[in-house]
């Protein structure tokens, strides 16, 4: 009667087993490996692409300075423009939305003109930090956003993976074209991502949005990829405002540690009580 299959064999050891083994710590260490570099490139990969970012901004001052002054004024014409309203928090509140313009030209303004509190997020839809601080206070942030206290200008950008720019397109035609839906499709955007997602095309993005609730004209314009220069350009600008890693927080125009939670809360709700 066979005995049941072991790690040994007559008394000897399996080679086949020990290779199992042997397979799985190193796919173990590989997936930690990745994971650890996947969060180094996420603090520092605005730096290492500064010198690209920079030769880019040189090279296009160098086309427009030889294509002349109608070029240069068409070129600043290429990004997403809207004004408008949107639905936010648990309530549904109707708030001011803008992307593009004299109020958000590098990014998604959220809230009332007149709140008391701005915050500027620099952030990534591929970054993994990003991915936790959206989930950890999506919440708290759409509330206050409601109550009229804080204004948020999500500025979107690509450090880590094209994921950031094909979700940074889709997210700037869900603005422009479904701002109805714009907040719960920001969330969404970082919820979806995963390995399996990541190299999703931009029809595959075009697809999730009409899920999402999003018309004809978003779908033609994610799929078109419109607005991925853009998110190149408020890549740039980051750069400019001093944004070295992902996500950066901007509290009234000051630059803060990234608060989160409770402690987050209690400085909005202080500085729009002072």
């Amino acid at each position: 009667m066979a005995k049941t299959a072991s790690t040994k064999q007559g008394g000897r050891h399996d080679p086949a087993a020990s290779d199992r083994r042997r397979q799985a710590r190193a796919a173990q260490q590989a997936a930690l490996a990745r994971a650890k570099r996947r969060r180094a490139l996420t603090q520092v990969a605005i730096i290492g692409g500064v010198a690209v970012v920079v030769v880019a901004i040189i090279a296009t001052a160098v086309l427009v300075g030889r294509r002349g002054d109608s070029t240069a004024a068409g070129a600043s014409g290429g990004g997403p423009s809207f004004s408008g309203t949107t639905s936010i928090g648990g309530g549904g509140s109707q708030v001011p939305l803008a992307i593009g313009g004299s109020q958000a030209a590098n990014g998604v303004r959220v809230g009332s003109t007149d709140a008391k509190v701005t915050m500027d997020l620099w952030v990534d839809y591929s970054c993994p930090h990003c991915q936790e601080f959206e989930a950890t206070n999506n919440a708290a942030i759409s509330d206050l956003v409601a109550s009229g206290k804080l204004a948020v200008t999500y500025h979107n950008i690509q450090i880590v993976t094209d994921y950031g720019t094909e979700a940074g397109s889709a997210s700037a035609c869900v603005a422009v074209h479904d701002p109805s839906i714009w907040p719960a499709f920001n969330a969404s955007l970082y919820a979806n991502h995963s390995a399996q997602t990541d190299g999703w095309s931009a029809s595959q993005f075009a697809s999730f949005a009409t899920s999402s609730g999003a018309g004809d004209a978003t779908r033609s314009c994610i799929t078109d990829g419109t607005y991925r220069d853009w998110i190149g350009d408020n890549t740039a600008a980051s750069v400019k405002a001093g944004v070295k890693g992902t996500p950066t927080m901007f509290i009234n125009g000051q630059q803060t540690d990234t608060l989160s939670g409770q402690a987050l809360t209690d400085r909005v709700n202080a500085l729009a009580s002072a």
